[in-house]
């Protein structure tokens, strides 16, 4: 399918910004970008097609509007704190193929079950929202430190490899997830939301529900989508379909009214 499907990132990032203008987001707004991409065992056969590596391509004009670096972070997850893994960037550059050519066999986690929480987590850490363990103890040296020196360290390298400098990034986390999470997960992933949520955490997590099975109903992550207002759902049924969209189709369904909301706030 991929073989068959040319896109022009170019065009599409001024289709993209063309909706936003019309939605009366200003030119002049930045968000990071990052793809959160489930590979439990049963999106196996989707990223091994190629038809997720066409999904994270359709999305990447949203960090050539929006990201300051014209980068996206990419995240893998399934279950389990050791799955969550920062896999690197994507760019229009290389976009092509992504899945197929970094994920696939190749993550922590690959094939295996779905938890929420962990990957939230480290989303948060990475944009500087959430503080991670290491940041906890470079700030308790640092002031000694700074005390003793009138020096503070800069940005650091967190414990699993994330290249991670603790700055607060205004954030557009894209989570891609073809089930619902582990019920024995939803707790603590609610837990993680309630508190990005009081902080006043400047991240909105779009969740992207693709599963043809519609005994998948989504509903914990309707339940989230519900409850907080930086956080939003889109079920999509046919992968394919959707990916095959045009630049206009594939906009109006993701740029709903409460990410427009923020994106404007």
């Amino acid at each position: 399918m991929n073989g068959k499907l040319t896109l022009n990132l170019d065009k599409s990032a001024s289709a993209l910004r063309l909706a936003l203008d019309k939605a009366g987001v200003v030119a002049n707004v930045k968000a990071e970008t990052a793809a959160v991409i489930d590979v439990s065992g049963s999106f196996e056969h989707e990223h091994e097609e190629g038809t997720t590596s066409i999904l994270i391509e359709r999305l990447v004009p949203y960090c050539m509007v929006l990201d300051p670096d014209r980068k996206m972070d990419v995240f893998t997850f399934s279950a389990g704190e050791d799955s969550a893994h920062y896999v690197g960037v994507v760019t229009p550059d290389d976009a092509r193929d992504y899945v197929t050519r970094n994920i696939v066999e190749r993550v922590p986690g690959w094939n295996g079950g779905t938890t929420y929480s962990f990957v939230l987590e480290r989303a948060l850490e990475h944009f500087g929202w959430k503080t991670c363990e290491e940041a906890r103890r470079t700030s308790q040296g640092a002031g000694f430190l700074s005390r003793l020196f009138g020096w503070s360290p800069s940005g650091q390298v967190h414990q699993h490899g994330t290249p991670h400098t603790h700055d607060k990034r205004r954030s557009l986390v894209l989570f891609i997830t073809d089930g619902e999470n582990d019920g024995s997960d939803e707790t603590r992933t609610m837990r993680v939301l309630e508190e990005s949520q009081q902080r006043g955490d400047q991240v909105y997590f779009l969740f992207i529900g693709a599963c043809e099975d519609k005994g998948v109903t989504f509903e914990f992550v309707q339940k989230i989508a519900r409850r907080f207002k930086n956080t939003g759902v889109v079920v999509i049924r046919d992968l394919e379909a959707f990916v095959a969209q045009s630049d206009e189709e594939l906009n109006a369904t993701l740029l709903g009214p409460e990410l427009v909301e923020w994106l404007r706030s």
